[in-house]
């Protein structure tokens, strides 16, 4: 952690922004050019958002987005292997194994908390330029408070569902004191706390848009972008009637709407920063490459990524080939059959020879064509955004915390029947034309919380979500073994345990050599007395 934050002090945290800005695009694109003494520098209110620009492009760095893709979706079901992973990501394939242990790369979080601590050093330093700059007022600096209290947010909301507890640094690194760098994890319930508090005082002031420039309405925090944040913070821990509150409070927002099922494909993850969008990471190939969609999910050069889906769970209609974990053509009852229509199996991954490579990212349709199939798409040449949140995300959260209200309240049919309601949202719009899922097809609770958990897999499939889904419902459950049985779908054959032996190996091991840096943090428990989880 040293390591990165000293050098998020040095290259961002005092950087320069170099000339004016003559578009609200260049804005997020900055990168600093040359640094300075931190006595001559937070004199304006120029130099504040020049650091609010390295913490947004902090977040797109490769080892945030690697880490996004790879904590959320590598351990999960969705994920096979694809063409073999290079040699400088050699340890995706000992996790996509199940082997884990403390000196896989993956297990180190230096890229998160140098974001963390570009967020530390505005909020320490910001307030004194209120009193350097007077075109920059109180006022101002709240809305970029909002913005710098939802990042750090986000940040350590991906830490703690990764980790469950890691530390938790409030205050800016100034100087060279290393004690500064050596604290002891934090409870869960501690850093969950903070980041309610962050949110909640961001709300205060977070702008409800920027006017009609999209790459910041969907790049930069807006009200909705915090509250999409805490809806998912309250279902993490449980907090559901407060998830339902805030996520009514984003689906009633006029400017938000899911784009109809023909074009999602290429207005949503194509072209980005569709309607739909809330809060996505923006990249540009001629300022920062989205360089993990590139090699994972794979480009037009390369016929398919790192990762690939499981043929296991794929259905190809093309081939007229079903999976038999598929969640598509899945079989309810001898006449109901869900998802056999659906677009998101021609739209989110492609039959490529004899695997299934990820299209979600990668590809397009072509704009004058109106009938879906696979001679119909073409390749991205451009970096993908990578979307955190979007309207159907928020649907789906409402819908699961409502499932876990009904069953709090006698198991009550009406919030049962709400939940249905709200999963045939984005399901038909995805399946234009059939017959909208019906509460009397699920008679039990669990049934109606599997069609959520089924469905958020298939609108959200490759987007970060899926790992983060299953270690929820195993929390709930008191057990891995469900979250087990899903992971073992996409390789039946295996002879390793590739889900999460306990409830502790649901988290990803401390690296070893943050354990050896700070001598107050412990490993985290499944890995304390073993060298491998494969080996328990």
């Amino acid at each position: 952690m040293k390591k990165y934050i000293q050098y998020g002090i040095a290259l961002m945290s005092i950087v320069v922004l170099s000339g004016m800005l003559t578009s609200c695009e260049e804005w997020l694109d900055l990168k600093p050019e040359s640094e300075i003494i931190l006595d001559e520098y937070w004199q304006s209110e120029a130099d504040v958002e020049s650091v609010l620009a390295a913490c947004y492009r902090g977040l797109t760095e490769d080892g945030v987005v690697y880490r996004m893709m790879v904590w959320g979706e590598l351990r999960s079901d969705n994920i096979d292997n694809g063409i073999p992973f290079h040699r400088d990501r050699y340890d995706m394939q000992r996790i996509i194994e199940g082997d884990i242990t403390a000196n896989n790369a993956y297990a180190a979080w230096g890229s998160f908390y140098s974001v963390i601590n570009y967020c530390n050093n505005l909020l320490y330093y910001a307030p004194e330029v209120v009193n350097r700059d007077i075109n920059f007022s109180s006022s101002d600096l709240n809305r970029l408070r909002a913005e710098v209290l939802s990042l750090r947010a986000l940040t350590y909301f991906y830490l703690t569902r990764t980790f469950k507890e890691v530390p938790l640094m409030l205050s800016a690194v100034t100087d060279g004191d290393s004690t500064q760098y050596n604290l002891p994890k934090a409870t869960e319930a501690e850093i969950l706390d903070q980041i309610v508090d962050d949110l909640l005082e961001a709300k205060k002031y977070a702008r409800f848009d920027f006017g009609s420039n999209r790459a910041y309405n969907k790049g930069r925090i807006t009200l909705n972008a915090v509250n999409a944040i805490l809806a998912d913070v309250y279902l993490w821990r449980g907090d559901y009637s407060q998830c339902v509150a805030v996520c009514d409070e984003i689906i009633s927002t006029p400017s938000l709407r899911l784009i109809p099922g023909q074009s999602m494909l290429t207005q949503v993850f194509y072209l980005g920063n569709s309607a739909e969008s809330i809060f996505e990471l923006q990249f540009d190939d001629n300022v920062q490459v989205n360089n993990a969609v590139r090699s994972l999910y794979g480009t037009s050069s390369l016929e398919i990524g790192e990762f690939s889906f499981p043929a296991t769970l794929a259905y190809d209609e093309y081939n007229n080939s079903l999976g038999m974990y598929s969640p598509f053509m899945y079989r309810i009852s001898q006449n109901v059959i869900e998802s056999e229509k659906d677009i998101r199996f021609n739209d989110f991954f492609t039959s490529s020879g004899g695997k299934y490579r990820i299209f979600k990212y990668s590809g397009m349709t072509r704009s004058d064509s109106n009938i879906p199939g696979l001679s119909e798409y073409r390749f991205r040449y451009n970096s993908a955004n990578w979307i955190i949140y979007r309207l159907s995300d928020i649907i789906l959260m409402k819908a699961e915390a409502l499932v876990q209200l009904a069953r709090a309240n006698d198991n009550s049919v009406s919030l049962q029947n709400q939940a249905v309601r709200l999963v045939n949202i984005p399901y038909l719009r995805s399946n234009e034309g059939q017959d909208s899922l019906m509460l009397v097809n699920y008679p039990t609770i669990d049934d109606v919380e599997k069609l959520v958990l089924r469905e958020r897999q298939r609108e959200l499939l490759f987007e970060g979500k899926r790992w983060y889904d299953l270690v929820r419902f195993a929390r709930r459950e008191g057990s891995t073994s469900t979250m087990n049985q899903f992971v073992g779908y996409k390789n039946p054959a295996s002879t390793m345990n590739l889900g999460a032996r306990t409830m502790d190996a649901m988290y990803m091991p401390i690296s070893q050599r943050e354990i050896e840096a700070n001598r107050k943090l412990k490993q985290n428990p499944f890995y304390e007395d073993e060298t491998s989880s494969s080996e328990r």
